[in-house]
């Protein structure tokens, strides 16, 4: 008798275990991002065009991770949960060199995770502020802040034929010129302090490489002169318009010029071995934002 006793109460203990357990336990819910979004505050700001391609992800706290855009991973959290999602970039527009946009706000969300669903985001972000909009050009004014330099061979036009919006930036050199030069830079000076951080946003699109950099100014009591620092040379871009976040601390604070001044320049030449044969060497410039935000 003791012994049925005994496994009747265990056979009910097992029972009201199975009953009380949570089918959904250890069943991840999803969390999907198709698009992000740049929301402009100002017209000052420039352009609503990005190319934020990464997410860094935590929910309550916890880092989830890093995810390119679209994606869609689970996550063992349910109910109330507080979502981060801070915006990233490739800088520089390399793959191996993924990092967090600090001119940008986190995107953040109070939601409910449901197991086996989904939540579908789309993260909003805006500058920061205290992001000094040091250079916004579009290209769709009456004159623009650049000017091509006294010894470019080539000068460059606006044009809305090709352009990404409105009007572009466009330089051209013919197939056939193996020794002339393109050459502008921006028509003021600029102080930049080495306290913070420094990037150039640009749009473009070429059929040849193109280099971008800065002149660190020196001014003296009788003269004023460059330096020049070449920060990056531009790809081909296969006839698409790509955007890209050009880390500028290092020339900043590396500067031979030592001076604080500098004057963003780009410059363009056909070389035999690289540039497109048979074609004009094409290259679109537009939007270009250059911002710094201290520490």
């Amino acid at each position: 008798m003791k012994k049925i006793l005994i496994l009747a109460l265990v056979f009910a203990m097992a029972f009201v275990s199975c009953k009380d357990k949570d089918p959904l336990d250890g069943v991840p819910a999803y969390i999907r991002v198709d698009e992000a979004v740049v929301d402009i505050v100002d017209p000052l700001q420039g352009t609503a065009i990005h190319n934020i391609s990464d997410c860094w992800l935590s929910v309550d706290g916890t880092t989830v991770g890093v995810f390119e855009i679209p994606f869609e991973v689970p996550v063992l959290a349910r109910g109330n949960v507080h979502i981060d999602i801070e915006p990233g970039i490739k800088t520089s527009g390399l793959d191996a060199d993924r990092d967090v946009y600090t001119m940008l706000t986190n995107y953040y969300v109070d939601t409910v995770l449901t197991p086996d669903a989904t939540m579908k985001l789309t993260p909003h972000y805006s500058y920061r502020q205290g992001v000094n909009f040091i250079l916004v050009e579009n290209f769709d004014l009456l004159g623009t802040k650049f000017e091509t330099s006294d010894s470019s061979t080539y000068a460059f036009v606006t044009t809305q034929d090709g352009a990404l919006e409105g009007y572009s930036m466009k330089v051209e050199i013919p197939k056939d010129d193996y020794s002339g030069h393109f050459e502008c830079r921006t028509t003021d000076v600029f102080p930049i302090s080495e306290n913070g951080v420094t990037f150039l946003e640009m749009s473009y699109k070429c059929n040849d490489y193109f280099n971008f950099g800065m002149f660190g100014v020196v001014e003296t009591a009788t003269s004023t002169s460059g330096v020049r620092e070449n920060v990056i040379t531009l790809y081909p871009t296969d006839g698409k318009w790509k955007r890209i976040y050009i880390n500028l601390n290092y020339a900043v604070t590396n500067s031979r010029s030592n001076c604080g001044q500098f004057q963003p320049f780009y410059t363009a030449v056909r070389i035999d071995t690289l540039s497109p044969a048979g074609q004009n060497t094409e290259i679109f410039i537009d939007n270009i934002k250059l911002l710094h935000i201290d520490n």
